[in-house]
């Protein structure tokens, strides 16, 4: 294999890999209560969640095989942070994934969780 031939099919992988890291933003899909980052090809990373009152949920947090390890549960859990702020409503953590993101980030969002 050619020199030329290699580089451009280590860019193409590359450059595969990194299209779950550049997709879309986090999207809040509120009929379906997830957040969503499209991935194409009928493809998507998202947040589970369900609302009462003044306490939203974090229920379950689902990443295909190919975009795990890119960063995008977290993108995720942020998002769902974020939406909770700016609501003013209070996060249960019922999701494994966002259990372990809430404990490396406790000093932030603290104020912001009940049991």
């Amino acid at each position: 294999m050619s020199c030329l031939l290699s580089a451009r099919l280590l860019a193409s992988r590359i450059s595969a890999n990194r299209a779950y890291c550049t997709m879309g933003a986090v999207k809040n899909d509120v009929q379906r209560k997830k957040f969503v980052i499209d991935l194409g090809k009928n493809d998507e990373a998202y947040l589970q969640y369900s609302e009462d009152r003044n306490v939203i949920s974090l229920d379950h947090t689902y990443v295909p095989d190919a975009g795990k390890g890119k960063g995008l549960g977290k993108k995720l859990v942020e998002s769902a942070f974020q939406y909770a702020i700016e609501k003013r409503l209070l996060v249960k953590l019922e999701c494994d994934f966002a259990v372990k993101y809430y404990k490396d980030n406790e000093s932030t969002y603290k104020r912001y969780v009940t049991k």
